[in-house]
């Protein structure tokens, strides 16, 4: 999943019904107060690291099952974001922010999601420190982990509280040498 807009985004699709042009997208998405609007409403979570392209995995979790990491993924954590609500109609997209819109194009990723409110944490995985993770050109290898999960499980309680920043992610713990 690549940007070049600064951040990718998990957002559901019906308050941007609205966004068909690039001056529509501005209107609803170009100020970072707009963008944060959209974060306490939990209508869009960001995932907010710079102009790049990253790997996702994205899991479901439900009141029988929730969504969490592997045990991989766990060894190779390097830090997880306070988990910000969303609210799906059943269908969520993973896209660069600037490709939020009325139609998602080719590049979103469609996640499916029963109706209702999920608490969502990105998980961010040092994939490139598990041995045998890069090809020799430093590309991932095919089994390597990706750089991102994202856990969305049913919101506990519609008073709980959720992350409310554009920052995803606090900075990863310093390790001593």
């Amino acid at each position: 999943m690549a940007t070049d807009a600064g951040m990718q985004v998990l957002w559901t699709p019906d308050p941007f019904t609205s966004v068909v042009d690039y001056d529509s997208w501005e209107e609803a998405l170009i100020e970072d107060a707009d963008i944060l609007r959209h974060v306490v409403a939990g209508q869009l979570v960001p995932i907010n690291l710079g102009d790049a392209a990253f790997e996702f995995v994205v899991r479901v979790g439900d009141a029988d099952q929730s969504a969490e990491l592997t045990e991989r993924e766990r060894t190779q954590l390097l830090v997880t974001s306070d988990p910000y609500l969303i609210i799906s109609g059943e269908k969520l997209y993973l896209t660069g922010l600037e490709h939020v819109s009325a139609t998602p194009d080719d590049q979103a990723l469609r996640v499916t999601a029963p109706a209702g409110r999920y608490a969502v944490t990105v998980n961010l995985i040092d994939w490139e420190s598990e041995p045998g993770s890069q090809t020799p050109s430093g590309d991932p290898a095919l089994h390597a982990l990706p750089d991102f999960v994202l856990l969305l499980n049913p919101a506990a309680s519609p008073e709980a509280t959720y992350r409310r920043s554009l920052q995803t992610l606090p900075p990863p713990p310093e390790t001593t040498a």
